[in-house]
């Protein structure tokens, strides 16, 4: 085994660093704010040690101490592009499986993770390789470690034929509907089949089709796992709060010995193919049609580009981001075009750049696509051809910022980082691959994006497909047998660690200026990073006139531009609009902290609208939003929230139909109602001084002058419903559909910091014994989870939900009310106890990031609770009992409403086998 400690250079030593980003701008020493096109921090890198082991294993190790967390990756080079002829989504069931593995007679894998305190864990199966991602207290790496080598060197142990066959209903039920991609499952495989030659690795589904599904048995797994999780096939990556002088011991006591050999490293043969041009499919006479769980008709349109996972593939990033500003043109230029996003799908073959077109009807694809590529090829010829890029390298310099931030925003979040650097050491071979992709990414111009566009997003080489709404079908097969219920012999105390009980614990300081308006700060050090967010209550259900807040949400625009434009500092600016509040976001560097401030102010202070804006919404956003209105799942959530909350504001989501009716005066009334300083919360954080900060807020934010001194009026909690021993129930048919979309709500009181905990606490003993129950023991259901609301005023609901095969809807909702019947009579101190830590755990490994300090603080000022109440959500945790929690049960139970989306007659069935007419 051979190690390679990388560091900070020393003057006697010369030593390699590992950078995370090299991106400087040197200030005078004066008090103005950075001008425009620079982009402000300070170097950063993170100490490393590179482990070739002689088995072929590489261990790569990252010291990141911002939080008492690590995290690991496992990277196994095999993906869905391996899967045998007529065994397609074999390599995603191994996934699966792997969880479900048991060693030298321990729990589960999952089970394991959970014990282990691991607040994340997850997979995923690309198209050339599967990777494990886990995040858990630092106290828990060693045993972590010994569990992930034990999963990489037998990732099929203990797995039954009867555990397999449950799992791959698992896998069935994913492929039906939308999963962590935001695509129905389907989806990726249509676009694979319509971009590349049938005889290409690529062109097959990654996730399998019914049929190859149904193929599969347990020896091909076996099989699969034991050709391809082998150690020179994997690369392991840990980050985190991690000692580096001691990791290697660590290391050595941790993995397999087989995993870590003895003699010389063992030298690995090149990852990435000798490919010269990627293929392409030949184009199909007209447009591929299928059908799937859409809310309204999709375009998806493809272009083959070169390969990923090396410095070259770094362009990708660049044209992708150019499109996304673009490309919402297209929709000046045909009323059909509800939308438009990008994506790029890497490979180490070629990759895949998608641009995906939600459509108001679907009337004529045809025409939509043309206008989409139209706009594509006005994009590379005014912004990124050669003559034009000469001539306005302003527009070039300003997409270049913006990438380059965005890979910064990108490395503060420890697992997003650890994920890229497995890959690009994985495939590159090169523990520095993360950080030579960064620099290649800084060093492009516009000569090479010009070159890149010409030659790979020509209209020819465009791949379209429409997938419109509908069932995709899939063959019913018979329910495999109900797998025993797992347990543990760890007990929930012993998944506590120390760090789980402070990870929330951090000075926030409270700022109330002149103007009513109230910052928050929240320095964090650890990466140059900052975010500013700001939330104005009111939200979409506020109002006079409804629909105005959505017409709102969509086409107000800041009308002054003095403080300058975002990209001239690369700065990233979100916005979204909630039931009962409006957030916006800026987020980049911490040397235009200043920068930040003055432009969020100058956009609070100068939101408005036009006549023009809102006619341009009358004509397109309104018809797409009335499609929309028609489906099936709209209209399920629209009747919940009905059904819990009656006349009260938050029942209420403006309809296509209400936007229609809405004019240019409601929506400037609605504007200037919600943004006044005193109707807005402001969070500050990321690493930046407070002294230094401070007369910064006061002087942008703090200049706001803008109407009353109060927020606007707060919607009280509506009172309780009346107990009834009935369900109320809610029907909305999908004919011929496959699947059954449960939910099972109730409305809980008003919520306080406490009353929070314990929802919390429900959502999770629900969400932790529907999800083994109903996905782990039976496999009728991609996931079953539960969740809270908590809004202004205190207005509260839980909400059960899950997408059940129809074949076994009945069963599916039949457990949950059970299971809510169960917890409201019989609920013990264990279980409790478990379901606690499970949260703590989750939270411990959640508050890394300067965005998620910054989402957990506005979301508790929204509701109402003290920035100290952040803080204090461990020791409400800890106060909750199991006989607090079987009263909340109860009163649930009796304030239910039951709501099934599915075809009617086998709805109706299911609403039977619950007792309710």
């Amino acid at each position: 085994m051979s190690s390679l400690f990388l560091s900070r250079p020393s003057p006697r030593a010369r030593r390699m660093t590992a950078a995370v980003v090299v991106l400087s701008a040197v200030l005078g020493a004066c008090s103005t704010l950075p001008q425009r096109g620079q982009v402000v921090m300070r170097d950063v890198s993170f100490p490393l040690r590179d482990f070739r082991m002689p088995s072929g294993l590489r261990v790569v190790v990252e010291q990141d101490a911002r939080a008492p967390v690590v995290a690991v990756v496992a990277l196994v080079g095999t993906g869905g592009s391996s899967d045998p002829a007529g065994k397609e989504g074999l390599a995603h069931v191994v996934e699966h499986l792997a969880f479900r593995s048991r060693h030298a007679g321990s729990p589960s894998v999952w089970t394991r993770l959970e014990d282990l305190g691991a607040g994340r864990f997850n997979a995923f199966t690309s198209l050339d390789h599967t990777l494990y991602q886990t995040m858990a207290p630092k106290e828990s790496l060693a045993a972590l470690l010994k569990m992930e080598g034990q999963r990489m060197s037998a990732p099929l142990a203990g797995v039954t034929p009867e555990v397999f066959a449950v799992e791959r209903e698992v896998v069935r039920n994913e492929l039906r509907q939308r999963n962590e991609t935001g695509y129905v499952g389907q989806v990726f495989s249509w676009m694979h089949a319509a971009a590349y030659p049938p005889e290409h690795p690529y062109s097959r589904p990654i996730i399998g089709t019914h049929d190859s599904l149904t193929a599969l048995a347990l020896a091909d797994a076996q099989r699969f796992a034991r050709n391809h999780y082998r150690p020179d096939n994997v690369t392991l990556v840990i980050a985190g709060d991690v000692d580096l002088a001691a990791v290697e011991a660590v290391l050595m006591q941790s993995l397999p010995p087989a995993w870590v050999g003895t003699g010389a490293p063992l030298a690995v043969d090149t990852r990435l193919p000798q490919v010269t041009e990627p293929p392409l499919k030949a184009a199909a006479p007209s447009i591929p049609e299928y059908k799937a769980s859409v809310g309204s008709p999709e375009l998806y349109i493809s272009w083959v580009l070169p390969r990923s996972f090396d410095e070259a593939s770094a362009i990708h990033d660049f044209v992708r981001v150019n499109l996304s500003r673009s490309l919402s043109g297209a929709q000046l230029t045909d009323g059909d075009i509800a939308g438009v996003g990008t994506q790029v799908i890497p490979g180490t073959r070629a990759s895949l750049l998608v641009v995906r077109v939600p459509l108001t009807t679907g009337a004529n694809p045809r025409r939509s696509a043309d206008k989409v590529l139209d706009r594509v090829y006005e994009t590379w010829t005014q912004s990124i051809s050669a003559g034009a890029v000469l001539g306005r390298e302003f527009d070039f310099q300003s997409m270049r910022r913006n990438v380059i931030t965005g890979m910064v925003l990108e490395s503060e979040d420890l697992m997003s980082r650890t994920v890229r650097r497995a890959e690009l050491t994985h495939f590159m071979l090169d523990v520095r691959g993360y950080t030579r992709a960064q620099m290649a990414l800084m060093t492009i111009d516009g000569g090479k994006v010009t070159d890149f566009a010409y030659k790979w997003l020509q209209r020819e080489r465009a791949r379209i497909i429409l997938v419109r709404p509908g069932e995709s079908g899939g063959a019913s097969v018979a329910a495999p047998a109900t797998l025993p219920e797992e347990t543990s012999p760890v007990t929930a105390e012993q998944r506590i660690t120390p760090s789980m009980l402070t990870a929330l614990s951090a000075p926030v300081q409270t700022l109330k200026l002149d103007n009513g308006m109230e910052v928050l700060l929240a320095p964090r050090p650890g990466l140059p990073v900052v975010r500013v967010g700001a939330v104005l209550g009111g939200g979409s259900t506020y109002g006079a006139k409804p629909g105005a807040a959505a017409m709102a949400s969509y086409g107000a625009f800041r009308e002054s531009w003095f403080e300058g434009h975002a990209s001239h500092w690369g700065l990233h600016v979100y916005g979204d609009m909630h039931k009962d509040h409006e957030r916006i976001e800026v987020a980049g560097t911490a040397g235009n902290i200043g920068n930040m401030l003055a432009l969020l102010s100058e956009q609070l202070a100068t939101t408005r609208t036009s006549l023009e804006a809102v006619k341009y919404l009358q004509e397109q956003v309104v018809p797409w939003r009335r499609a929309v209105d028609a489906h099936p799942e709209v209209r399920a959530e629209r009747e919940l929230m009905k059904a819990l909350y009656g006349t009260h504001a938050y029942s209420r989501d403006a309809t296509g139909e209400e936007m229609a009716q809405v004019s240019w005066e409601d929506v400037q009334t609605w504007i200037g109602d919600v943004y006044r300083p005193a109707n807005t919360v402001v969070v500050i954080a990321g690493e930046f001084d407070v002294k230094t900060v401070e007369p910064l807020v006061r002087e942008y934010l703090g200049g706001w002058k803008h109407g009353p001194a109060t927020a606007v009026s707060v919607p009280g909690a509506p009172a309780l419903p009346e107990p009834s021993a009935k369900a109320r129930t809610l029907v909305t048919p999908r004919p011929g559909a496959t699947q059954g979309h449960l939910q099972l709500a109730c409305r809980l009181p008003t919520a306080t910091p406490e009353a929070a905990a314990r929802y919390s606490m429900m959502a999770e003993l629900v969400s932790g014994r529907a999800f083994h129950e109903v996905r782990s023991q039976r496999g009728a259901s991609y996931g079953f989870s539960a969740s809270t609301w908590v809004a202004r005023g205190g207005a509260s609901h839980l909400v059960v939900e899950g997408v059940v095969d129809a074949q076994r809807m009945t069963e599916g909702a039949k457990y949950v009310r059970d299971l809510l019947s169960t917890f409201a009579t019989n609920l013990d101190e264990g279980e409790v106890a478990r379901s606690r830590s499970r949260l703590l755990a989750t939270q411990a490994v959640s508050f890394i990031s300067s965005e998620s300090w910054v989402q957990a603080l506005l979301d508790a000022r929204v509701r109402g609770f003290s920035p100290e109440s952040l803080a204090q959500r461990p020791a409400h945790l800890q106060a909750v009992t199991a006989a607090a929690l079987k009263q909340e049960f109860d009163g649930c139970l009796k304030r239910l409403v039951v709501g099934v989306v599915a075809d009617e007659a086998q709805a109706r069935t299911a609403l039977q086998a619950l007792s309710v007419p």
